[in-house]
Protein backbone atom coordinates (compact mmCIF):
# COMPACT_ATOMS: atom_id res chain seq x y z
CA UNK A 1 0.00 0.00 0.00
CA UNK A 2 1.11 3.53 -0.81
CA UNK A 3 -0.31 6.30 1.37
CA UNK A 4 -0.62 9.72 -0.23
CA UNK A 5 -0.30 12.53 2.31
CA UNK A 6 -0.60 15.73 0.28
CA UNK A 7 -3.40 18.26 0.85
CA UNK A 8 -6.48 18.02 -1.35
CA UNK A 9 -7.10 18.14 -4.25
CA UNK A 10 -3.56 16.95 -5.02
CA UNK A 11 -3.91 13.91 -2.78
CA UNK A 12 -6.88 12.49 -4.70
CA UNK A 13 -5.18 13.32 -8.00
CA UNK A 14 -2.12 11.31 -6.96
CA UNK A 15 -4.26 8.35 -5.90
CA UNK A 16 -6.15 8.47 -9.21
CA UNK A 17 -2.90 8.46 -11.20
CA UNK A 18 -1.38 5.63 -9.16
CA UNK A 19 -4.59 3.60 -9.41
CA UNK A 20 -4.53 4.07 -13.18
CA UNK A 21 -1.03 2.57 -13.10
CA UNK A 22 -2.24 -0.45 -11.08
CA UNK A 23 -0.76 0.72 -7.79
CA UNK A 24 -2.74 0.19 -4.57
CA UNK A 25 -2.92 3.61 -2.94
CA UNK A 26 -5.08 5.62 -0.55
CA UNK A 27 -5.53 9.29 0.26
CA UNK A 28 -4.73 10.39 3.80
CA UNK A 29 -4.11 14.17 3.72
CA UNK A 30 -2.02 15.45 6.59
CA UNK A 31 -2.72 19.15 5.97
CA UNK A 32 -5.79 21.20 5.07
CA UNK A 33 -5.27 24.37 3.05
CA UNK A 34 -7.23 27.41 4.24
CA UNK A 35 -7.31 30.36 1.86
CA UNK A 36 -7.39 33.93 3.13
CA UNK A 37 -9.51 36.79 1.84
CA UNK A 38 -8.11 38.55 -1.20
CA UNK A 39 -5.49 41.18 -0.30
CA UNK A 40 -6.05 44.70 -1.68
CA UNK A 41 -2.91 44.48 -3.81
CA UNK A 42 -4.75 42.10 -6.13
CA UNK A 43 -7.59 44.46 -6.85
CA UNK A 44 -6.92 48.13 -6.15
CA UNK A 45 -4.74 50.53 -8.07
CA UNK A 46 -4.23 52.30 -4.74
CA UNK A 47 -1.83 49.48 -3.90
CA UNK A 48 0.02 50.24 -7.15
CA UNK A 49 0.06 46.73 -8.66
CA UNK A 50 1.34 48.38 -11.84
CA UNK A 51 4.67 48.97 -10.11
CA UNK A 52 5.40 45.25 -9.94
CA UNK A 53 7.46 43.69 -12.69
CA UNK A 54 6.55 40.03 -12.11
CA UNK A 55 4.84 37.57 -9.77
CA UNK A 56 6.57 34.72 -7.93
CA UNK A 57 4.62 31.55 -7.11
CA UNK A 58 6.15 28.84 -4.91
CA UNK A 59 3.21 26.42 -4.54
CA UNK A 60 0.22 25.04 -6.42
CA UNK A 61 -2.01 26.36 -3.66
CA UNK A 62 -0.88 29.92 -4.38
CA UNK A 63 -1.45 29.27 -8.09
CA UNK A 64 -5.01 28.13 -7.45
CA UNK A 65 -5.59 31.15 -5.28
CA UNK A 66 -4.42 33.58 -7.95
CA UNK A 67 -6.26 31.76 -10.75
CA UNK A 68 -9.53 32.01 -8.78
CA UNK A 69 -9.29 35.79 -8.35
CA UNK A 70 -11.62 36.72 -11.20
CA UNK A 71 -11.68 40.36 -10.05
CA UNK A 72 -7.91 40.78 -9.97
CA UNK A 73 -6.80 44.01 -11.61
CA UNK A 74 -5.74 44.18 -15.24
CA UNK A 75 -2.32 45.45 -14.15
CA UNK A 76 -1.79 42.32 -12.10
CA UNK A 77 -3.06 39.91 -14.74
CA UNK A 78 -0.64 41.22 -17.35
CA UNK A 79 2.42 40.45 -15.20
CA UNK A 80 4.61 37.47 -16.13
CA UNK A 81 4.68 34.73 -13.49
CA UNK A 82 7.71 32.80 -12.25
CA UNK A 83 6.55 29.39 -10.99
CA UNK A 84 8.32 26.84 -8.84
CA UNK A 85 6.92 23.92 -10.86
CA UNK A 86 5.03 22.88 -13.97
CA UNK A 87 1.88 22.15 -11.96
CA UNK A 88 1.72 25.73 -10.72
CA UNK A 89 2.44 27.04 -14.21
CA UNK A 90 -0.28 24.92 -15.83
CA UNK A 91 -2.93 26.19 -13.41
CA UNK A 92 -2.12 29.82 -14.16
CA UNK A 93 -1.61 29.31 -17.88
CA UNK A 94 -5.16 27.93 -18.11
CA UNK A 95 -6.37 31.03 -16.24
CA UNK A 96 -4.80 33.29 -18.85
CA UNK A 97 -1.57 34.29 -17.11
CA UNK A 98 1.74 34.54 -18.95
CA UNK A 99 4.41 32.18 -17.58
CA UNK A 100 7.95 33.52 -17.54
CA UNK A 101 9.46 30.38 -16.04
CA UNK A 102 8.31 26.97 -14.81
CA UNK A 103 10.77 25.09 -12.63
CA UNK A 104 11.02 21.51 -11.43
CA UNK A 105 9.71 21.98 -7.91
CA UNK A 106 12.73 23.49 -6.16
CA UNK A 107 12.38 27.00 -4.69
CA UNK A 108 16.14 27.54 -4.53
CA UNK A 109 16.42 26.80 -8.25
CA UNK A 110 13.59 29.24 -8.91
CA UNK A 111 15.43 31.94 -6.98
CA UNK A 112 18.56 31.27 -9.02
CA UNK A 113 16.63 31.64 -12.27
CA UNK A 114 15.09 34.91 -11.12
CA UNK A 115 18.57 36.20 -10.33
CA UNK A 116 19.95 35.12 -13.70
CA UNK A 117 17.08 36.02 -16.01
CA UNK A 118 14.50 38.13 -14.22
CA UNK A 119 14.10 41.87 -13.69
CA UNK A 120 15.42 43.51 -10.54
CA UNK A 121 11.89 43.83 -9.25
CA UNK A 122 9.85 44.62 -7.46
CA UNK A 123 8.27 41.15 -7.48
CA UNK A 124 4.98 40.20 -5.84
CA UNK A 125 5.39 36.84 -4.09
CA UNK A 126 2.18 34.97 -3.23
CA UNK A 127 2.85 32.28 -0.65
CA UNK A 128 1.59 30.24 2.25
CA UNK A 129 2.19 31.21 5.86
CA UNK A 130 4.83 28.50 6.33
CA UNK A 131 7.58 28.38 3.71
CA UNK A 132 10.73 26.32 3.30
CA UNK A 133 12.69 29.13 1.65
CA UNK A 134 12.22 32.86 2.29
CA UNK A 135 12.30 34.28 -1.24
CA UNK A 136 12.25 37.86 0.07
CA UNK A 137 15.46 37.42 2.05
CA UNK A 138 17.07 35.20 -0.58
CA UNK A 139 16.55 37.66 -3.43
CA UNK A 140 17.20 40.76 -1.32
CA UNK A 141 20.76 39.53 -0.91
CA UNK A 142 21.03 39.76 -4.71
CA UNK A 143 19.59 43.27 -4.86
CA UNK A 144 16.11 42.15 -5.97
CA UNK A 145 13.07 43.60 -4.22
CA UNK A 146 10.24 41.23 -3.29
CA UNK A 147 6.98 41.95 -1.48
CA UNK A 148 5.52 38.85 0.14
CA UNK A 149 1.76 38.39 0.39
CA UNK A 150 0.53 35.41 2.44
CA UNK A 151 -2.65 34.07 0.83
CA UNK A 152 -3.20 30.77 2.66
CA UNK A 153 -2.16 28.62 5.58
CA UNK A 154 -2.18 24.87 6.11
CA UNK A 155 -3.64 23.31 9.24
CA UNK A 156 -2.64 19.87 10.48
CA UNK A 157 -5.14 17.01 10.25
CA UNK A 158 -5.49 13.95 12.46
CA UNK A 159 -8.17 11.93 10.69
CA UNK A 160 -8.58 8.21 11.45
CA UNK A 161 -8.51 5.81 8.49
CA UNK A 162 -9.26 2.25 9.56
CA UNK A 163 -8.00 0.58 6.37
CA UNK A 164 -4.62 2.28 6.72
CA UNK A 165 -4.45 1.50 10.43
CA UNK A 166 -5.25 -2.18 9.78
CA UNK A 167 -2.66 -2.40 7.02
CA UNK A 168 0.06 -0.94 9.22
CA UNK A 169 -0.85 -3.28 12.06
CA UNK A 170 -0.60 -6.24 9.68
CA UNK A 171 3.09 -5.38 9.14
CA UNK A 172 2.65 -5.60 5.37
CA UNK A 173 4.90 -3.28 3.32
CA UNK A 174 3.71 0.32 3.22
CA UNK A 175 5.11 3.57 1.91
CA UNK A 176 4.17 7.20 2.28
CA UNK A 177 4.65 9.95 -0.31
CA UNK A 178 6.19 13.06 1.26
CA UNK A 179 6.59 16.45 -0.41
CA UNK A 180 7.35 18.58 2.66
CA UNK A 181 9.00 18.39 6.06
CA UNK A 182 5.81 19.50 7.76
CA UNK A 183 3.86 16.67 6.13
CA UNK A 184 6.30 14.12 7.52
CA UNK A 185 6.09 15.68 10.98
CA UNK A 186 2.28 15.60 10.87
CA UNK A 187 2.30 11.96 9.77
CA UNK A 188 4.46 11.09 12.76
CA UNK A 189 1.81 12.70 14.98
CA UNK A 190 -0.86 10.69 13.16
CA UNK A 191 1.01 7.46 13.81
CA UNK A 192 1.37 8.30 17.49
CA UNK A 193 -2.38 8.94 17.70
CA UNK A 194 -3.73 5.97 15.73
CA UNK A 195 -1.01 3.32 15.34
CA UNK A 196 1.33 3.86 18.30
CA UNK A 197 2.78 0.34 17.99
CA UNK A 198 3.97 0.94 14.42
CA UNK A 199 7.72 1.19 14.09
CA UNK A 200 9.37 3.56 11.61
CA UNK A 201 11.26 0.68 10.02
CA UNK A 202 7.89 -0.75 8.85
CA UNK A 203 7.28 2.29 6.66
CA UNK A 204 9.20 3.52 3.66
CA UNK A 205 9.25 7.24 2.88
CA UNK A 206 9.16 8.16 -0.81
CA UNK A 207 10.60 11.65 -0.68
CA UNK A 208 10.51 14.49 -3.19
CA UNK A 209 14.04 15.61 -2.32
CA UNK A 210 17.31 14.49 -0.79
CA UNK A 211 16.71 16.75 2.20
CA UNK A 212 13.37 15.10 2.96
CA UNK A 213 14.87 11.64 2.57
CA UNK A 214 17.61 12.57 5.01
CA UNK A 215 15.03 13.88 7.49
CA UNK A 216 13.09 10.63 7.21
CA UNK A 217 16.18 8.49 7.77
CA UNK A 218 17.09 10.56 10.81
CA UNK A 219 13.66 9.69 12.22
CA UNK A 220 14.28 5.99 11.62
CA UNK A 221 12.41 5.46 8.34
CA UNK A 222 13.85 3.74 5.29
CA UNK A 223 13.68 6.36 2.55
CA UNK A 224 14.15 6.81 -1.17
CA UNK A 225 14.32 10.10 -3.03
CA UNK A 226 12.90 10.93 -6.45
CA UNK A 227 15.19 11.82 -9.34
CA UNK A 228 13.81 15.37 -9.24
CA UNK A 229 11.47 17.24 -6.86
CA UNK A 230 8.41 17.17 -9.11
CA UNK A 231 5.18 15.20 -9.01
CA UNK A 232 5.84 12.90 -11.96
CA UNK A 233 9.24 11.86 -10.61
CA UNK A 234 7.76 11.10 -7.18
CA UNK A 235 4.90 9.12 -8.70
CA UNK A 236 7.35 7.10 -10.80
CA UNK A 237 9.34 6.37 -7.64
CA UNK A 238 6.10 5.18 -6.04
CA UNK A 239 5.28 2.89 -8.95
CA UNK A 240 8.78 1.41 -8.86
CA UNK A 241 8.58 0.81 -5.09
CA UNK A 242 5.17 -0.86 -5.36
CA UNK A 243 6.23 -3.16 -8.17
CA UNK A 244 9.35 -4.15 -6.28
CA UNK A 245 7.49 -4.92 -3.05
CA UNK A 246 4.25 -6.44 -4.35
CA UNK A 247 4.22 -7.33 -8.04
CA UNK A 248 7.67 -8.98 -8.28
CA UNK A 249 7.24 -10.76 -4.92
CA UNK A 250 3.86 -12.10 -6.07
CA UNK A 251 5.44 -13.50 -9.24
CA UNK A 252 8.18 -15.19 -7.20
CA UNK A 253 5.59 -16.87 -5.02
Amino acid sequence: MIICLRPQPDCDADVAELTRRAVQSVALPMLQVVYLSGPPVLFRSAEQPGDYQSIIITSKHASRYLADQADASFELRRLPVWCVGSGSANILRKAGFSIAYAGKGNAADLADQVCQQGPTGPFLWLSGRDVHLDMTACLKAQGITVKRQVVYHADGLLTPYQAVQDHLLSEQPAAVIVFSARTLEQFQLWLTEYVPTAKPVQLTVLAASAGLAQQARAAGYPAFEADSPDRQAVLQLSVDWFQQNFVKKAHKN
